[in-house]
């Protein structure tokens, strides 16, 4: 498979590389049946990539992946609207793929399997579909913090001193995780007059937010200092939480504050490439990923909230006590997605501090 030398793409001796992280995990399977596929994807950290570049060449897939964040797979498809690289992209949530649909940059395919997913959840009108659901939430670590010295919400945390430092926040805002956090607040201040849709108020609160936290430096580990008491507050997802709770060996306590969470779903949607490009192997391979089978190995295995209703039964009993603990905000993804390039230009330029 050979790519364009184009916005950091470079192909050497048939193998893609990029500054954002494109791989040929499956080069060693050159059969001439094999499936090529070009993925880019914000949801392939802790093992994902090779998990799925592993099942997919046994189902006959020879995948290259770009892995970055969701504001920079967001920008790059974008930047690739009239020559597309990628054949799949997932892992975004309905903001982005909403925009990608606007620009006409995907193809509208519906897959068999979209009838295990609830109706309300498959909003993409045919050109993206939902795989899995994330929600993005407070914890406390309860080692070195009492529940009475924890706030309920986002726009409390920098108000409270006895937290001051003491909990984390974005130091860039190009992943979608990241995002949500300020987006946390800012929903909650919706302003139709104000500037990008949001009151003073609520630019105040997201700069006190940030000024009063803790930003990660180049060369700590966030969920160490999480786990040994740095930082006693942090923010984090659905199918991050198990994953970091192992690894770094604390128990979060959940955080649902009385507006809700922010739930995004991750999407998947196959590229636009023209009517005269094949579009076998991209849509035999959203079958496959989004099937029963394959979501019921990744839930279990990546700590997933699938919205596949048979793949759900196999997730774990620590995703389904966060699904318990939490409860969805009502969030107006049109207003986001006409609005989060300047929620985010704005903050990384104006409000974030140096």
């Amino acid at each position: 498979m050979k790519l364009k030398k184009a916005l950091g793409f470079i192909t050497v001796a048939g193998t893609v590389l990029s500054s954002l992280g494109l791989s040929s995990l499956t080069s060693n399977v050159q059969a001439q049946d094999m499936k090529e596929v070009v993925v880019y994807s914000n949801s392939l950290s802790d093992s994902r990539e090779e998990w799925i570049a592993e099942r997919a060449e046994e189902a006959g897939f020879s995948l290259e992946f770009v892995a970055a964040g969701g504001g920079e797979i967001l920008n790059r498809l974008l930047a690739e609207k009239n020559a597309p690289q990628a054949d799949v992209t997932f892992g975004m949530d309905e903001a982005s793929f909403a925009q990608l649909t606007e620009e006409q940059i995907l193809l509208e395919y519906v897959p068999t399997w979209v009838e295990t997913i609830p109706e309300e959840a498959n909003i993409g009108n045919g050109f993206y579909h939902p795989l899995v659901e994330q929600r993005i939430f407070m914890i406390y670590n309860p080692e070195f913090v009492s529940e009475d010295q924890v706030p309920s919400n986002w726009q409390d945390l920098a108000a409270n001193p006895d937290l001051q430092g003491k909990y984390m926040v974005p130091n860039e805002l190009g992943g979608g995780t990241n995002q949500k956090a300020v987006m946390s607040i800012l929903l909650q201040y919706q302003d139709e007059n104000g500037e990008y849709g949001i009151s003073d108020e609520g630019w105040i609160q997201v700069e006190e937010y940030l000024n009063n936290g803790y930003m990660t430096p180049e060369g700590e580990d966030a969920w160490q200092n999480f786990a040994d008491g740095k930082t006693v507050m942090t923010y984090t997802s659905t199918s991050t939480l198990p994953l970091m709770e192992e690894q770094y060996g604390f128990e979060g306590v959940i955080v649902n504050p009385e507006q809700g969470v922010i739930t995004m779903r991750e999407q998947i949607g196959i590229l636009d490439k023209g009517e005269d490009h094949d579009y076998t192997a991209a849509q035999e391979f959203v079958e496959w990923f989004g099937g029963d089978e394959i979501q019921a190995e990744w839930a279990p295995e990546f700590g997933s909230h699938p919205l596949n209703e048979v793949a759900y039964e196999a997730t774990t009993d620590r995703v389904k006590e966060i699904v318990d603990a939490t409860e969805p905000m009502d969030v107006d993804w049109d207003f986001v997605r006409e609005n989060i390039s300047s929620w985010v230009e704005k903050i990384e330029l104006e409000l974030m501090p140096l």
